[in-house]
Parts: structure tokens; sequence; C-alpha cells
């Protein structure tokens, strides 16, 4: 009898299966790269915060004119 997997091809499966293994191994992903390709719908990246921080706080800023 095969088993039931809610998955619909192998190369799913074995993604999952990978995914799996590296969060209970803790492996750290091999690159910035890979992170975002995982993450959330939404990501932004690290260096696009700092600069939307940076352009918010300075306009924040009064002008000394």
């Amino acid at each position: 009898m095969p088993l039931r997997t809610h998955y619909v091809s192998p190369a799913a499966q074995a993604r999952h299966v990978l995914a799996l293994t590296t969060k209970t191994w803790r492996i750290p992903p091999s690159s910035a790269h890979e992170v975002a390709r995982r993450a959330p719908h939404g990501y932004v990246p690290v260096r696009a915060l700092r600069r939307l921080h940076a352009a918010a706080a300075l306009a924040l800023l009064p002008h000394s004119w």
C-alpha cells in the first residue's frame, strides 16, 4: 500500500524533507539569497530597511535654515 502524502510531486516532497532536516539540525542557509527566497511574502532586505529608516529619520528632522 503506497504512503499517502499531501505533496504533489517527489521534488516537493524532497524539498519538504530537506527543509525539515535543516530546521531540525539547525543548519544555516548557504547564502543571503537563499534566505530571501525562503522568506514569506513581503520580505524586505535589511539594507533596504536601513535606507528606509534613515530617510524617515531625515524627513522628521526640522530644517535649520
